[in-house]
C-alpha cells in the first residue's frame, strides 16, 4: 500500500466515525436528560463497568469523573463475580458499557444491582438486549458500522461510547457549576494544576506600600527594601491612588526635589488584577503593558503582588 491509500484509509475511518458521532449527538433525547440528573443527584459513587475494549472506555469515563470531583470506579464485571460485589453501596449508580448488552459476564453485575435496587444506566445498541431490558435508564448508540474493512473490531462503537459518556460527565458539571478553581483543588500538581494556579496562589502579601502624604525619599526606600521596583500609594481610605516604578524615578530625577510629595511622580492608573486571575493570563497582561510587577487588589485595595518571574517559574 502506497503512502497516498494509506491516508485515504485513514481519512476513511475518521470520516466514518465522525459521522457517527454527528448521528450520536441528534439522537440525544430525555434519556440522556434523565441520566445526567440521576448521576448529578447521586449520593454515593458512580460504578462503570464494561467487558474487553468496552471495559477500557468504561474506566476512562471512570477516571474523567473522578477528576471533576464525582467519585466513580471503574469495576470489572469478572472481578465482581470474584468477590468484588462488596464495593457497590446502595447509594450508588451503576453505569454499564457494551454494545451487544449480551455479554454473559455482565449477568451476575446486573442481577446484583437489580436484587439490591441500584439504578442501573446502560450504553448499549439495541433496546433488546439483556442489558437494556434491565436497565432503568438506556442510552442507546445509534446504528453504526465499525471502522475496520472486516467491520467487527471495535472503533465506532467505543468512539461512540467514549464520547457519550464524556457528554455525560461535562454536563453533569455544567449542571453543578463546577469551574476552574474546583477543577484546580483537584488537581494540585501537574502541569494541568500549574496552569489552573491564579495569582492569589503565589502572590506576596508584603506589599511596597506608601502614603499620598509621603516624599519621594520614603517611596525610594521603600522601593529598595521590596525589591520590587515600584511602589503602591494610597489615599486616606486604603484604596489604590496610583504607583511610582524605578522608571518613573529615573526619567523624573534631573528635575525632582527628593523632599517633595511622591504623588508629584506618581501614575494614578496603575495595571491592577483581581486575586482568582489565572498566572498565565497575568503573564499576557504584563507583557501587554510592559510590566514587571502587578499589583493584586480586591475592591481598589491591595492584597498582594507579584513579578513577572514569579509567574513564569509558576506557569512553566
Amino acid at each position: 500500500m502506497n503512502k497516498s491509500k494509506i491516508k485515504k484509509e485513514g481519512k476513511k475511518v475518521i470520516k466514518l466515525e465522525s459521522e457517527a458521532l454527528a448521528k450520536l449527538s441528534n439522537s440525544l433525547n430525555n434519556k440522556f436528560v434523565e441520566a445526567v440528573e440521576l448521576i448529578s443527584n447521586q449520593n454515593g459513587k458512580i460504578i462503570i463497568s464494561g467487558v474487553g475494549k468496552s471495559g477500557n472506555i468504561a474506566a476512562k469515563i471512570a477516571a474523567s469523573f473522578t477528576s471533576t470531583g464525582i467519585p466513580a470506579i471503574f469495576l470489572s464485571p469478572v472481578d465482581a463475580s470474584h468477590g468484588d460485589m462488596g464495593i457497590i453501596d446502595k447509594n450508588d449508580v451503576l453505569m454499564i458499557l457494551s454494545n451487544s448488552g449480551e455479554s454473559h459476564e455482565l449477568a451476575d453485575l446486573i442481577n446484583f444491582s437489580k436484587k439490591k435496587k441500584i439504578k442501573i444506566i446502560s450504553i448499549t445498541s439495541t433496546h433488546k438486549s439483556l442489558l437494556s431490558k434491565n436497565s432503568d435508564i438506556n442510552l442507546i448508540l445509534p446504528s453504526h458500522i465499525e471502522a475496520d474493512k472486516l467491520q467487527t473490531i471495535p472503533t465506532t462503537s467505543t468512539t461512540m461510547a467514549l464520547a457519550l459518556g464524556d457528554a455525560l460527565c461535562c454536563s453533569v458539571l455544567s449542571l453543578r457549576k463546577f469551574d476552574k478553581k474546583s477543577f484546580s483543588e483537584l488537581h494540585p500538581g501537574g502541569k494541568i494544576g500549574k496552569k489552573l494556579k491564579t495569582l492569589r496562589d503565589i502572590m506576596d502579601t508584603d506589599i511596597p506600600i506608601i502614603q499620598s502624604e509621603s516624599s519621594i525619599i520614603d517611596a525610594v526606600l521603600v522601593m529598595t527594601a521590596k525589591k520590587y521596583g515600584c511602589v503602591v500609594v494610597l489615599d486616606k481610605n486604603k484604596k489604590i491612588k496610583g504607583i511610582i516604578t524605578d522608571g518613573d524615578l529615573r526619567r523624573s530625577i534631573a528635575r525632582i526635589n527628593i523632599k517633595e510629595k511622591a504623588t508629584n511622580i506618581m501614575k494614578s492608573k496603575p495595571i491592577i488584577a483581581k486575586g482568582d486571575l489565572l498566572i498565565s493570563s497575568a503573564i499576557v497582561l504584563m507583557n501587554k503593558y510592559s510590566i514587571t510587577s502587578l499589583i493584586i487588589a480586591n475592591q481598589n485595595k491591595p492584597i498582594g503582588i507579584v513579578n513577572i518571574k514569579k509567574c513564569l517559574e509558576n506557569d512553566s
